[in-house]
């Protein structure tokens, strides 16, 4: 077997959102500082980390998008959420800017010869990672990819889906963020009314497409959080 790394690294300087905290990792205690503190040869390090809880590769709690008290946070939802099947396909001509449709997911399970189980996660591949990384241009990062529509989102909800993943920050057209958008988030109240996760921000290697394989993305176990940091990987078959 072989394990496939999704996760995109963590590291000051990244694309965070304007309403999220800066990414800062920062020295706490150095081997020089610590050193001073025991007699022998010993000494520690440790660092202190500021960051938002959909930083960088991340999954979101149900809370995230459902209001009230009885929406999960992140450390209420059971495991096996994170630990299951998954199948990749392939969306890369898609347009940016534009919707993922029924039809481009019906095409694509056709040509791959794949099928969607009930309690999948359904990742798809855009080379949105490689593009944004390969630019200086930060509006590559923010709008060059293309989202799941609602019809998309309820057409994986339909057929068992239990979490989507995508390479950009959001599973959405990134047209339709805004508060004055028709809808704003069509696939996020998609996620909302049927009780899905979506997994944002991950490295998606063209490889995995047409493959099934599992699909493991633990979160940190933080009190009340909406979301949190996963180490993504794919566990296929050699």
């Amino acid at each position: 077997m072989e394990l496939i790394d999704l996760s995109q690294t963590i590291a000051p300087g990244g694309y965070e959102r304007p309403f999220h905290p800066k990414v800062s990792i920062e020295p706490m205690m150095t081997h020089e500082e610590s050193s001073r503190k025991f007699h022998g040869k010993f000494s520690f390090q440790a660092m202190a980390i500021t960051l938002c809880d959909h930083t960088s590769s991340h999954v979101d709690a149900l809370n995230h998008y459902i209001p009230g008290p009885d929406a999960p946070s992140i450390d209420l939802l059971p495991l096996e959420r994170f630990y299951t099947e998954a199948i990749c396909v392939d969306f890369s001509g898609v347009p940016p800017r534009t919707y993922i449709e029924p039809e481009h997911i019906e095409r694509e399970l056709a040509r791959l010869d794949l099928s969607i189980e009930q309690g999948d996660t359904f990742l798809y591949y855009t080379g949105h990672y490689e593009k944004s990384f390969q630019s200086s241009d930060p509006d590559i990062w923010w709008k060059e990819f293309a989202g799941l529509s609602r019809a998309a989102t309820e057409f994986l909800a339909d057929r068992g889906v239990l979490n989507i993943g995508c390479e950009a920050f959001t599973i959405e057209n990134p047209t339709e963020l805004f508060p004055e958008s028709e809808e704003p988030y069509p696939s996020h109240q998609v996620c909302k009314e049927r009780g899905m996760l979506n997994t944002e921000n991950l490295v998606i290697p063209e490889r995995l497409v047409g493959k099934r394989f599992r699909f493991i993305a633990l979160p940190l176990k933080l009190k009340g959080a909406t979301g949190s940091p996963i180490r993504a990987v794919a566990l296929i078959d050699d």
